[in-house]
C-alpha cells in the first residue's frame, strides 16, 4: 500500500505525488471524516481539541452527540445529511459556529469546519453591491486587456492582497501574467512566463475540480488527520477535494522561494476547460473568510462567462463569414471539371478561408501551390511524411520541426501546418501553411534550470529574476474557427470528388455498355466470315482435292483438261468468295469514315454508267424526284447502298421492261431515300425475316449472292439508320432507307 509519509517528492515525480492521501491539513480548520449512514467519527484531525476542547482520539468511534446534544445535534444531523446540496452551512458545535464544508469520498462524509467570523450585514450588503457594480463594469468593456484588468483591481480591492494576478495559459500550458495590480514595493511579473512545470498536468486536473483554494500561512505546520489508515477500509482516505488539504511540499517550497507566504486562487474555467487562474499573493500570512473567497469566486465565474460569451460571439461572425466564402467556393467547384484550379483562382480562393500565407493541394498527380510557402520539393517531403506517419484525417500544428524530421529546413515559410487529408493512398491532401514568428518572451526565472540540492533532491528553481528568450520554429496558432471550417471544407470537397467519381463511373459504364454491344456485332460478323470460310472456301476446295484424286487415279489428256477446266470454274468461285470478303471487312471499316455532302444526283448518273449494258439489254427506264438534293454522309456509303438497290431492280425485272423511280424527301428530323421498281416482287410474309440475312436469295437466279441486302443493312445501321421494304409478288418492290438529319 502507497503511504505518502514514506515518499519523497521532488520536481522528478512531483506529477506522479499521491496527493489525495496526503493525510495533512492546514491548521486554520479541522477535519472529521464520517460514517455516511451512522455519522460516527472514524477519523479527525489532531488540532480538534483547539477548536472543540476534546481530543482528537476521544472523538474515534464516536457519535457527534459529544459536540452538540439534544436539539442541536439532530438539527446538525439534519444538515449534516443535507450538506452535499446545501454546501457550505453554518453548524453550531460546543457553543461555537463554523462553516461546514462537507463532501462525498469513497461513501464517506468529509466534514471541514473554519471558525465562521462574524459578519455584519452591512458587510454582506457591501458584498453583492460590489458584485453587481463589477458586472456592470465588465459590460461597458470590449477587449480582453480592459476586463483582465478590472478583474485584479477587484480582487485586489475585496481581498486587500499585496499582488493579484491574471494568469493565461497557453496550448502547452505556460502561463503568462496578463493583467496585475501590486501594492507599492512588491515585484510585478506582468507580462512575465511561467512554465508548464510549475503547475504539472495533475495540478491542473486538481484546478478543475477544486477551483477555489486558499493557504493562508506557507510556513504553519501541518496537522497530521489521525489514523492516517481509516478503520474500516484500512486505507488512506481520499482528501483530494478537501479545502483544507495540505498542500504539496514542493509547492511550498516554490511559493517560499518565491517570498510569498499565503496564497489563494480561483480557476477561471471556459467551456469545461482550465483557461486561467486568478492567482492573488501575500507577503505575510493572511486568512480570507469564506465570504470574501465567495465574492472573488463569483467574480472569477463572471469573467469566465464573458471570455465565453465574447468568443463566441467573435467566432459565430467569422465562422459566418467563413461559412459564407466557403459555399461561394464549394458552389463554384461543384460545375468545375478542374476542382484544382477552381480552389486557387478567383475572387474567393483557399487562402481567404484561414489566416494563412500559403497553401497546397496536390490531387490527380498534381501539385498546385499559391503563396509564399514551401518550394515543390518541400511540399512533396510534407505529403510524404504525412502519408507514412499520420492517420488522422486532420493534422495541425504550430511548429512543424517538433513532428517532421528536416522541416527545420523551411521553418520561415511553413512553422505551421495544416494537413486536410483527400486520400492517404493516393496522397492527395489540402495543405495550409503559416510563417514562423519570432516571439521573445519574458520568464520569471529560466524554465528549464531546476536546483538539484544537497539532500539529492531536485528542488524548485529558487530565482524569478527576467530571463529573455527567443522563441522560434513557431507559428500563429491555428483558431478553433480555422480549424472548423477547413474541415467542412475537406468534407464537401471530398462529397464532390465522390460525385465526379461517381459520374465518371457512370460514364464509364455506359461506355462499357457501348462497347460491349459493338463487341456483339463485331462478334456477330466474325460468326458469319466463319460461315463464308467454312461454307464458301472449304467445300471448293474439297472439290479440287477429290478432282486430283481422279485424276491421279485415271492420269489421261482428255480427263486432265476436264478437270482443269472444272478447277478453273471453282478458283473463280474462290476468288468471288475472297472478294465477298473483302467487301464486308470495308464495310465495317468504313464505319470510321468522314461524312461529307455528297449530291445524290451525281451518284445515280455514276451508277446507271456503271449499269449501263444491262439497262440497256432490259430496255430499262430510271427516274429520279430528289426533293433533298444532297445527302450528308460517307460518299462511299451512298454509291455501294445505290449500287446495291438499283442493281437488285434491275436483276428481279420480271418479263417487262424495268421502271424504277429513286426519291429522296424530308420528314420532321429524318431524310428518306427510296427505290421502286415493277419486278418480279416477293411474299413479305414468307421471306421478310430473312431478307437482309447473309447469302439469302428468294429467286432463281444464277448470279444471286444474298450479299447485296446484307451489305446494304450494314451499312445503313452504321449510320444510325433503317431499311424497310414493301413487296408483292409480280407487283414490284420499294426499298426505304430512313437516315437522321445531320
Amino acid at each position: 500500500m502507497q503511504n505518502y509519509k514514506n515518499l519523497k517528492v521532488d520536481l522528478s515525480n512531483c506529477d506522479k505525488e499521491p496527493i489525495h492521501i496526503i493525510g495533512r491539513i492546514q491548521p486554520h480548520g479541522f477535519m472529521l471524516i464520517l460514517d455516511h449512514d451512522s455519522l460516527l467519527v472514524e477519523q479527525a484531525s489532531e488540532n480538534v481539541a483547539g477548536f472543540l476542547g476534546i481530543e482528537a482520539s476521544s472523538l474515534i468511534g464516536q457519535s457527534l452527540e459529544v459536540l452538540c446534544s439534544g436539539e442541536g445535534y439532530m438539527l446538525l444531523e439534519q444538515q449534516l445529511r443535507n450538506a452535499v446540496k446545501l454546501n457550505p452551512q453554518l453548524l453550531l458545535m460546543q457553543e461555537q459556529v463554523y462553516f461546514g464544508f462537507v463532501h462525498l469520498s469513497a461513501g464517506k462524509l468529509v466534514l471541514e469546519c473554519e471558525p465562521a467570523v462574524p459578519t455584519a450585514e452591512q458587510q454582506r450588503l457591501e458584498n453583492a453591491y460590489q458584485f453587481a457594480q463589477f458586472q456592470t463594469d465588465l459590460n461597458e468593456l470590449d477587449t480582453m486587456a480592459g476586463q483582465s484588468q478590472l478583474v485584479v483591481d477587484y480582487v485586489q480591492r475585496v481581498l486587500d492582497y499585496d499582488r493579484v494576478m491574471l494568469y493565461k495559459f497557453d496550448e502547452d500550458w505556460n502561463g503568462e501574467v496578463i493583467a496585475d495590480r501590486v501594492k507599492p514595493g512588491v515585484h510585478s511579473y506582468l507580462h512575465h512566463h511561467f512554465p508548464a512545470s510549475d503547475i504539472p498536468a495533475p495540478a491542473r486536473a486538481l484546478l478543475e475540480k477544486k477551483q477555489v483554494r486558499q493557504i493562508p500561512d506557507v510556513q504553519a505546520q501541518a496537522v497530521d488527520i489521525v489514523p492516517y489508515l481509516n478503520p474500516a477500509t484500512g486505507s488512506p482516505s481520499n482528501i483530494i477535494l478537501s479545502e483544507l488539504r495540505n498542500p504539496s511540499e514542493i509547492h511550498l517550497e516554490y511559493l517560499r522561494n518565491m517570498d510569498v507566504s499565503a496564497t489563494l486562487s480561483f480557476s477561471i474555467m471556459v467551456k469545461g476547460k482550465l483557461w486561467g487562474l486568478i492567482t492573488c499573493q501575500h507577503l505575510t500570512p493572511v486568512f480570507k473568510d469564506y465570504w470574501k473567497r465567495q465574492l472573488c469566486y463569483l467574480i472569477a465565474k463572471a469573467f469566465s462567462n464573458a471570455i465565453l460569451s465574447d468568443s463566441e460571439q467573435r467566432d459565430v461572425q467569422t465562422l459566418a463569414q467563413s461559412k459564407k466564402l466557403e459555399e461561394e467556393l464549394i458552389q463554384r467547384l461543384s460545375g468545375a471539371s478542374h476542382i484544382g484550379k477552381e480552389l486557387f483562382e478567383g475572387e474567393v480562393n483557399l487562402l481567404h478561408l484561414t489566416g494563412c500565407s500559403a497553401a497546397a493541394l496536390y490531387f490527380n498527380h498534381e501539385l498546385i501551390a499559391s503563396g509564399q510557402g514551401p518550394d515543390e520539393s518541400q511540399v512533396m517531403q510534407i505529403i510524404d511524411w504525412l502519408s507514412e506517419n499520420n492517420t488522422s484525417r486532420v493534422f495541425s500544428t504550430r511548429q512543424l520541426s517538433s513532428h517532421m524530421p528536416g522541416a527545420e529546413a523551411f521553418r520561415a515559410n511553413a512553422s505551421g501546418l495544416l494537413a486536410l487529408e483527400i486520400s492517404r493512398y493516393n496522397k492527395e491532401y489540402i495543405l495550409y501553411f503559416k510563417p514562423e514568428i519570432k516571439e521573445t518572451r519574458i520568464w520569471a526565472g529560466n524554465p528549464d534550470k531546476p536546483l538539484p540540492g544537497g539532500d539529492m533532491r531536485i528542488h524548485p528553481r529558487k530565482s524569478f529574476q527576467n530571463w529573455t528568450e527567443v522563441i522560434k520554429g513557431k507559428s500563429e496558432p491555428w483558431t478553433v474557427n480555422e480549424l472548423e471550417i477547413t474541415q467542412m471544407l475537406l468534407k464537401d470537397i471530398t462529397a464532390i470528388i465522390l460525385r465526379n467519381q461517381a459520374s465518371q463511373l457512370k460514364q464509364l459504364n455506359q461506355e462499357l455498355k457501348l462497347y460491349t454491344q459493338d463487341l456483339h456485332v463485331k462478334n456477330s460478323r466474325l460468326e458469319d466470315f466463319a460461315h463464308i470460310i467454312t461454307h464458301n472456301l472449304r467445300s471448293p476446295l474439297k472439290n479440287i482435292k477429290g478432282l486430283h484424286s481422279l485424276y491421279l487415279a485415271e492420269p489421261t489428256n482428255e480427263s486432265a483438261a476436264e478437270i482443269m477446266e472444272h478447277i478453273s470454274k471453282m478458283t473463280d468461285n474462290i476468288s468471288a468468295t475472297i472478294d465477298d470478303l473483302n467487301l464486308i471487312l470495308k464495310a465495317a471499316i468504313e464505319q470510321q469514315l468522314p461524312q461529307c455532302n455528297v449530291q445524290l444526283h451525281d451518284i445515280i448518273e455514276k451508277e446507271i454508267e456503271n449499269l449501263q449494258a444491262e439497262i440497256k439489254q432490259t430496255d430499262a427506264k430510271i427516274c429520279t424526284d430528289l426533293q433533298v438534293p444532297a445527302l450528308n454522309m460517307p460518299k462511299v456509303y451512298l454509291e455501294s447502298i445505290m449500287h446495291n438497290l438499283l442493281s437488285n431492280a434491275l436483276k428481279y425485272r420480271g418479263d417487262r421492261p424495268p421502271l424504277i423511280t429513286v426519291r429522296s424527301w424530308q420528314e420532321e428530323h429524318n431524310i428518306y431515300l427510296s427505290v421502286a421498281d415493277n419486278g418480279l416482287g416477293m411474299d413479305l410474309g414468307k421471306v421478310g425475316p430473312k431478307l437482309f440475312g447473309l447469302y439469302n436469295t428468294f429467286h432463281r437466279k444464277k448470279d444471286a449472292k444474298g450479299l447485296g441486302l446484307y451489305l446494304t443493312r450494314m451499312q445503313v445501321e452504321g449510320l444510325g439508320g433503317k431499311i424497310s421494304v414493301e413487296s408483292a409478288p409480280e407487283k414490284g418492290t420499294t426499298f426505304t432507307v430512313q437516315l437522321p438529319r445531320h
